[in-house]
């Protein structure tokens, strides 16, 4: 059973490996937009908290928040990145798997892919969902803007006397340490599967 098992997953990975060689520049098209959507959502926090009157213009500290400000400003935010972030990237995406879909895969190609995605949703209902990685990078995130924080000598310091800008500054600063050593990875692994493929 296990060596049918390693047999499906070697299948599973050559199909993979062989649809991103043939339609390589697709999937740099859709990094692109990846890129642009990450850089977009940090610019858009970086403005709101710049010039959100909630908040004071990045000026107020927690202990100025209200209940009811505090929903305010994290609902304004949620929507700037919604309407100029996710949706227009999501309405990019479904263009592009609609021409990849209508407009360059093979009739063959199609078929595979539908029933490796029946495949999938069998195991899913099997297995189950899996683990949730949001929580993990939440986590990641808490521990990164804690160590920042004690590297900048405020440890100690009261949220009192630290504004809001101070702590978004410092998770932006978290998160793009974090995208470049994600980068550094990818680059290392898309570097090990072209020798790998070229073998």
């Amino acid at each position: 059973m296990s060596s049918e098992e390693n047999s499906l997953k070697k299948s599973e990975e050559a199909f993979w490996r062989e649809l991103m060689v043939q339609y390589w520049y697709f999937v740099v098209i859709f990094g692109v937009v990846i890129i642009g959507a990450i850089i977009g959502f940090l610019l858009i926090i970086d403005s709101y908290v710049k010039t959100s009157t909630i908040g004071g213009q990045g000026t107020w500290t927690f202990n100025q928040f209200s209940m009811g400000t505090l929903l305010e400003f994290i609902i304004f935010l949620v929507l700037q990145i919604l309407v100029f972030d996710i949706i227009p990237v999501l309405i990019i995406i479904g263009i592009l798997v609609g021409i990849l879909w209508y407009g360059v895969f093979s009739p063959e190609v199609k078929e595979e892919l539908k029933s490796r995605s029946k495949e999938d949703d069998e195991d899913k209902k099997r297995f189950g969902k899996g683990s949730e990685g949001g929580g993990a990078f939440g986590f990641f995130m808490f521990i990164g803007v804690c160590i920042y924080v004690w590297f900048d000598g405020n440890w100690l310091t009261e949220f009192g006397d630290l504004s809001v800008r101070y702590f978004v500054d410092a998770w932006i600063a978290v998160f793009l340490w974090a995208l470049l050593i994600g980068a550094i990875f990818i680059i290392i692994g898309m570097a090990w599967f072209i020798n790998k493929y070229k073998e």
